[in-house]
């Protein structure tokens, strides 16, 4: 299997909702091996430090949701989605986009994700399925060792987003679940801490 390409990076802003991260949102396209079955996907991310959590799952879900303990993969087996990243349930949806890094709107992203990507969702960040008539199919994971994700839908706003990024910062920094090694999601993640650490605090 060839080395996967660098993955497109999603960086979102906090919304009065969302916490989101300032760690990038991470798409490796085309990045299981093929032909993409359960069995080798997860014996794939398995291999690279990361664990499944729960059954193959039909759909990613509509409700917009985060965790604030955990960072979360998942890859996909089947069909197509469309992601609607960095919104919370009590957020306006305007000012979407679907382009990444310096073009990613004031409040979210939109991602359309294929049979064969992976992406990785730092602590924190909201995710939710907008379009899903494909039939789409994933298994989901988290960094050995993860606690149980403990969900929230973003419907309460964020009284204090400095302790509340400062929970999401905590979560170790953990393998790339695709590329061995170092990978490009320690690198890539580790530059973002730095440079939000001289920037706004937030």
């Amino acid at each position: 299997m060839a080395p996967p390409n660098q993955p497109q990076t999603y960086i979102l802003p906090p919304t009065p909702y969302a916490p989101n991260s300032p760690l990038p949102v991470l798409v490796y396209r085309k990045a299981l091996p093929e032909p993409v079955t359960e069995e080798s996907s997860q014996k794939f991310i398995e291999e690279n430090g990361w664990e499944r959590r729960g059954p193959v799952n039909k759909a990613i879900p509509r409700e917009r949701y985060f965790h604030r303990n955990a960072h979360q993969c998942y890859g996909i087996l089947s069909g197509s989605s469309q992601v609607l990243l960095g919104v919370g349930t009590g957020d306006a949806n305007t000012c979407l986009t679907s382009k990444s890094e310096a073009n990613t709107g004031p409040i979210g992203a939109l991602v359309t994700l294929d049979a064969g990507d992976v992406i990785i969702y730092p602590a924190g960040t909201a995710h939710s399925d907008v379009s899903d008539e494909e039939g789409c199919t994933y298994i989901a994971f988290s960094p050995d060792g993860s606690p149980h994700c403990s969900p929230e839908n973003g419907s309460k706003l964020i009284e204090d987003l400095h302790a509340v990024r400062a929970e999401t910062l905590a979560v170790p920094i953990p393998q790339d679940p695709v590329v061995k090694g170092a990978g490009y999601l320690r690198v890539l993640w580790k530059e973002a801490l730095k440079r939000h650490s001289i920037g706004s605090g937030l």
